[in-house]
């Protein structure tokens, strides 16, 4: 007996888990901290950001003096010598340095490319907050659509129960005689449809839970929490307007340009003189005794022709600088349309869902005295069935717009840079 209590035991620790998970659930934040752990988009945007800054680390080395060891062996016919048979005779010299470059004038380009390598680390960094900021509208979009839809089919459910209960009310009135069977028929064939709108969703749900499952890596049963409450003031449209300031894809843009602008001042800084600072010391050379064991030079360069190079190169990054800033305009343009049409989406939700939701309060009231009309004859069946047609339906459709005003909702807070703050606080 102890011994079966024992294997009972374990059963039980095994399936611990498994029950725990039963009752778990996940609200939105849950699944925007899950999708934030497994986004390729947000890891590559990673990537770029280190590659910037690695190449604001280069920038900084084309400043700083540049060490050099260098060793040469030249080796030669010795003078006085033949070339021919056994009286051949050569020498061989050795020279072995340290070799120092410290640029002192490049034109003012060594200075012009940190800065522009400094943009565009913010560039790539704000980047990555807008794939976070997409991200997070997607997780939302996805997460309530998949508890629209389990909604929708819990609904349908309810509505097939309804219609059980007609066709076994009929029933009964058709054995007592005061009902004909081609009622029961008829509110059997609408059940068989509204059974056929129910595989519909079934298979929507399906879909809804794969796309939630894909951008969090969470598992598709886990049982979801809406615990954000219903906007129910958006407040007016200059607060969001105001917000398209913060937008990172359009702080993103001013950066861009900002570094295509030092690319501009880099390019033309190639048509001054260069000037460097050069020593060497010398551990062996031909010469030691002679000349010593260092020497410094300034070299001076300057580009007198070079077929046309820099001319074009400065031109390219003219070019450059207006693409990114006609990019610019078109970033705030789209922005504001954006947000704009956010805004109006949110609002005529709010609409729509007080006007459902009058018309749900009085399609409720029409149905149930639908079916007390019926039990005294003062209606027919087809009255009954379009009032609760018209009840289930309204009520669908209520449900539907509730979670579409928090999916435009949350779309318009991400867009107009109002979630900054939660996405920050979500990476940490």
């Amino acid at each position: 007996m102890k011994k079966y209590y024992v294997w009972l035991g374990m059963i039980l620790w095994l399936l611990g888990p498994a029950y725990a998970w039963a009752g778990e659930t996940r609200d939105l934040q849950d699944c925007f901290k899950a999708a934030l752990k497994r986004s390729e988009v947000l890891l590559n945007q990673q990537e770029l950001v280190i590659q910037a800054e690695e190449n604001y680390q280069k920038s900084w080395g084309a400043i700083l003096p540049a060490v050099n060891g260098s060793y040469a062996y030249f080796h030669r016919q010795a003078p006085g010598l033949t070339r021919s048979g056994n009286t051949a005779g050569s020498s061989g010299q050795q020279t072995l340095k340290l070799t120092g470059d410290q640029p002192l004038f490049r034109g003012f380009r060594d200075f012009a490319a940190l800065n522009g390598a400094k943009a565009l680390i913010k560039a790539q960094k704000l980047a990555r907050q807008w794939a976070g900021t997409q991200l997070f509208r997607d997780v939302a979009g996805a997460f309530y659509t998949r508890m629209a839809v389990e909604k929708d089919l819990s609904l349908l459910d309810n509505e097939l129960e309804l219609y059980q209960k007609r066709i076994k009310d009929l029933e009964d009135r058709v054995a007592l005689g005061r009902s004909r069977i081609s009622e029961v028929l008829t509110v059997q064939a609408a059940q068989a449809i509204l059974k056929a709108q129910r595989e519909q969703v079934v298979g929507q749900l399906e879909v809804a839970k794969e796309v939630l499952a894909f951008l969090t890596g969470l598992d598709q049963g886990i049982p979801l929490e809406d615990a954000d409450a219903m906007p129910l003031d958006i407040g007016s449209w200059d607060l969001y307007q105001a917000g398209l300031a913060q937008r990172p894809d359009i702080l993103a843009a001013i950066k861009n340009v900002e570094a295509f602008k030092a690319s501009v001042e880099v390019a033309k800084g190639a048509s001054l003189p260069s000037v460097d600072l050069i020593g060497n010391i010398y551990a062996q050379r031909p010469d030691l005794h002679q000349n010593g064991i260092w020497d410094v030079e300034i070299a001076v360069t300057l580009p007198i022709f070079t077929g046309g190079i820099i001319s074009a190169n400065v031109k390219t990054a003219e070019s450059q600088r207006r693409q990114s800033e006609i990019q610019l305009s078109l970033v705030q343009r789209t922005a504001l349309e954006e947000v704009r049409s956010l805004y109006h989406n949110v609002k005529s939700d709010t609409a729509q869902r007080t006007a459902l939701q009058e018309a749900f309060d009085l399609s409720e009231k029409n149905y149930q005295a639908n079916v007390k009309d019926y039990e005294h004859n003062l209606v027919t069946n087809l009255d009954v069935l379009q009032a609760l047609t018209a009840y289930q339906d309204t009520e669908r459709a209520l449900e539907k717009i509730r979670y579409l005003l928090k999916v435009d909702f949350n779309q318009l807070e991400a867009a107009a840079a109002r979630r900054l703050s939660l996405m920050e606080e979500l990476e940490k």
